[in-house]
Order: structure tokens, then C-alpha cells, then sequence
């Protein structure tokens, strides 16, 4: 509980340290009830800070997001679930004909509570720390409002010395971003597709995790361009922790708020 706490803490402290590249997500989570797991709650609220920063060595891309209590067996007084990613792309070379090849360096974590049903009970979860490093590919505009990227990653999950017996320990992953999409002003087509392998309760197993997102830019019409409506579709498989198997497909609504 002290971890979550702390993690907690750091996010707002990081809120009002940073303001390049920033944004605010907030969505409610439409998904049932009967399908979610202890690390992919259903019928939740999420907020999710996002941080994109490009730089003259690279860039740095993090985001945290901390998930609520909706469903009856979280605490309902605390977040359930707080995790973080971050990396950081170098790229010495920007002005050689190889500039969209970055070296990329990556860390994942989290940690999380559950409550027993019928009683008060607190239990608590890690998400293991999660180390890799790879190739970054990426295609851009001037301004990164249309990106296309990918990454090849190699990936190691912290005490879980088994989880590549058989398999290869590489995560693919593919990002992309498009503003004004379909030539619709203030139209934004942006999301990723994460796919790894790793050890899972039910034996080893491909992990599939794909977040599509849609976002319009209803701020334009009343001079608050920060401020943007929209949707996103969580599409995973074999992506719970220990006890994940099989597909999931959760839609949310949510809100975002671009602070630059």
C-alpha cells in the first residue's frame, strides 16, 4: 500500500513539473464484469499521464496511469492499480541518412490492491519490473502530430527466469498518430500494438495488447483547443497477469486535455 501511495505522490508532483508534450486522459471503461481479471478491471475509471518530449540526443516518451475502484471487490476507498512506463530513444545521428533509427532503452512496472468479496481485506500485487532494449524506426513530421513508429525490443521481466524457455524474448511494438484523420479537421486516429511472450498461469503464451484511440477536437469550436472528446477500444490476449488467457475487448469514453 506504501508503494501505491508513493506512486501516487510522484504523479502529481510530475503534473505540475512538466508541461512539453503533456496530456491528460480520463476514461470510463465500458467492459463486463465477468470477463476482467484482477490486473484488467472492468467497469473502471482510469487517468493516464502522457509525456513526449523530442530532444537534439532523441527523445523520451513515459506515461503512468493509475486505475479506481468501480467493481465491488476493489478497495473503494484508494486506486487499485498504478503503472508506469518510460523510454528514452538516443539518437546521435539525427543529420546522417540513418535519422528515423534510434537505439531505444525501456522500463515497465507497477503494483496493485484487490479486495477479498464479502469481507475488508487488502492483498496486494506487483507488476514485475520489465527491462528492454532495442531499435526505434520512426517516421515523422516536423511538429510529431503524424508519427509512424517501430520498435524491436529485447525483454526481460524480473524474477521470472523461465518465462522465454522455448520462445524469444522479443517485444514488437507499433505505434502510430494522425491528426485530422480522414481529412476531418480536428480528427485524431492514434494508438499501439504491443506483442510479447511470457509465462502466463495457463503455461507459456503469446501476449497481444492493442489500444486504437479516436479523438476530435471539440475545444476548436469555443477557443479551447487543449480540450478533446473521444474514445478507446482495449483490445488484448492472453493479458492478465498470472491468470490472463484468452481474448478481451473493452470499450471506454474518456476525455483528454493536451497541455501545450
Amino acid at each position: 500500500m506504501k508503494r501505491l501511495l508513493s506512486v501516487v505522490c510522484c504523479v502529481c508532483m510530475w503534473s505540475l513539473a512538466v508541461n512539453a508534450g503533456t496530456n491528460m486522459q480520463i476514461y470510463y471503461d465500458f467492459g463486463s464484469e465477468g470477463t476482467a481479471c484482477p490486473n484488467q478491471r472492468s467497469n473502471r475509471v482510469t487517468t493516464s499521464l502522457e509525456l513526449f518530449y523530442p530532444d537534439n540526443w532523441g527523445s523520451t516518451f513515459s506515461f503512468i496511469d493509475l486505475d479506481y475502484a468501480i467493481h465491488r471487490n476493489d478497495p473503494n476507498n484508494t486506486p487499485f492499480m498504478a503503472y508506469m512506463e518510460i523510454a528514452r530513444c538516443l539518437n546521435f545521428w539525427q543529420n546522417s541518412p540513418a535519422k528515423d533509427l534510434s537505439v531505444q532503452i525501456e522500463y515497465n512496472g507497477g503494483v496493485g490492491v484487490w479486495k477479498e468479496q464479502g469481507s475488508n481485506i487488502l492483498h496486494g500485487y506487483g507488476i514485475n519490473h520489465a527491462a528492454l532494449l532495442g531499435l526505434n524506426y520512426c517516421l515523422h513530421t516536423a511538429d510529431y502530430k503524424n508519427i509512424f513508429n517501430i520498435e524491436l525490443l529485447y525483454k526481460y521481466i524480473v524474477d521470472d527466469f523461465n518465462q522465454f524457455k522455448n520462445m524469444v524474448p522479443v517485444q514488437f511494438t507499433f505505434v502510430w498518430g494522425c491528426d485530422d484523420f480522414c481529412n476531418a479537421p480536428g480528427l485524431r486516429f492514434s494508438g499501439f500494438l504491443d506483442i510479447w511472450g511470457q509465462r502466463t498461469g495457463a503455461g507459456q503464451s503469446w501476449v497481444m495488447i492493442s489500444e486504437p484511440q479516436l479523438w476530435y477536437n471539440v475545444g476548436r469550436w469555443f477557443k479551447c483547443p487543449n480540450l478533446n472528446v473521444g474514445t478507446e477500444i482495449e483490445f488484448s490476449y492472453n493479458f492478465s497477469g498470472s491468470t490472463g488467457k484468452g481474448f478481451m475487448c473493452n470499450p471506454c469514453l474518456g476525455i483528454k486535455w493536451c497541455f501545450d
